[in-house]
């Protein structure tokens, strides 16, 4: 008859079974296994190294091409928007090395600089957009119209639009009282920073991309309200075009919601490498590109038409 005893004696005979064979396994093979170990972990240490060799080679590498392309840009660009006049608008979360390195290559090129304007948080606050809108309709000048569709931030696009930009080369370069007391309105409220003289008014016009894509619930709305902006500037300026990098290129970024739109066939070009020298010499070919009335989506990101305006333009004969 089987007990209790009988069971109790199994079970520490299992145990007992199961530790020795953990031992005697262990023991067999530890050399094995350890050698195993030392040569895999040896060989990732020479895969850790190449890719430290390579990473230092092509820093290297982007290094020299920009250093190069930084000294060749001013030669290729002089003189190409000679006459012109340029605003920036950076959008909140812009990169202010991007946007100051780019107006260095456009003063190179022969174009006065009006102004910077920087969009601060405020502006894409959904609990503003009410004292953003009476503030709109407070300030605006006589001679701005809105659609009757325009959207709360379509309608301060175009007010901003109607005195940062003009078509008329004859009308930049003097200070417009109403545009100053608009910008110096939504200043004074918290909604924009602004330097230089942008109420002189520009014929053309750069607006500088957040450096990250949104991720949040509210992206998409977002990137509505800083689409109105190039989209309001290209009704109001020879050539406007919307300069980032690769992340803005990307989903929840400001360039992918114009590319996504085909913003670009209502007189918006792109760039999505602005955050590199050849990005800043294509914004350039892009700016002298729109005042020919001709726009496109240029870099490496989705969506392109190109590197760069095509064909290459040429450089400009010198008089």
């Amino acid at each position: 008859m089987i007990d209790f005893r009988y069971h109790l004696v199994s079970i520490i005979a299992i145990f007992l079974a199961l530790a020795l064979g953990l031992v005697v396994g262990a023991s067999a093979l530890r050399g094995p296994l350890v050698d195993q170990l030392k040569d895999r972990s040896g060989q990732l240490e020479k895969d850790n190294q190449s890719l430290r060799t390579l990473n230092r080679t092509t820093d290297q590498i982007n290094g020299y091409d920009d250093q190069v392309m930084d000294n060749v840009a001013p030669q290729i660009v002089s003189g190409r928007l000679k006459g012109e006049s340029v605003v920036f608008i950076e959008a909140p979360g812009a990169d202010d090395q991007m946007r100051a390195k780019a107006a260095d290559l456009i003063g190179k090129a022969g174009a006065r600089i009006s102004g910077y304007v920087t969009l601060q948080e405020k502006y894409l606050d959904a609990n503003q957009l009410t004292t953003l809108t009476e503030l709109t309709d407070q300030l605006k000048p006589a001679t701005v119209d809105f659609p009757q569709d325009a959207s709360p931030y379509d309608r301060t696009a175009l007010e901003l639009a109607a005195v940062l930009a003009t078509r008329q080369a004859s009308s930049s370069g003097q200070e417009d009282p109403a545009a100053g007391q608009v910008l110096s309105g939504f200043k004074t409220a918290g909604f924009l920073n602004y330097s230089g003289q942008p109420a002189t008014r520009a014929t053309l016009a750069i607006v500088i991309a957040p450096t990250a894509a949104s991720k949040d619930k509210d992206a998409d709305a977002e990137n509505k309200a800083l689409v109105a902006l190039p989209m309001a500037l290209s009704k109001y300026a020879n050539g406007t075009v919307v300069a980032g990098n690769g992340d803005a290129a990307s989903d929840g970024g400001m360039i992918k919601a114009i590319r996504d739109a085909g913003k670009a066939q209502d007189h918006v070009s792109t760039v999505d490498t602005g955050d590199v020298s050849a990005g800043r010499l294509t914004t350039v070919f892009a700016l002298d590109f729109a005042r020919q009335g001709k726009f496109g989506d240029y870099g490496v990101g989705s969506n392109v038409d190109g590197p760069m305006p095509t064909p290459v333009p040429t450089v400009p004969e010198k008089k």
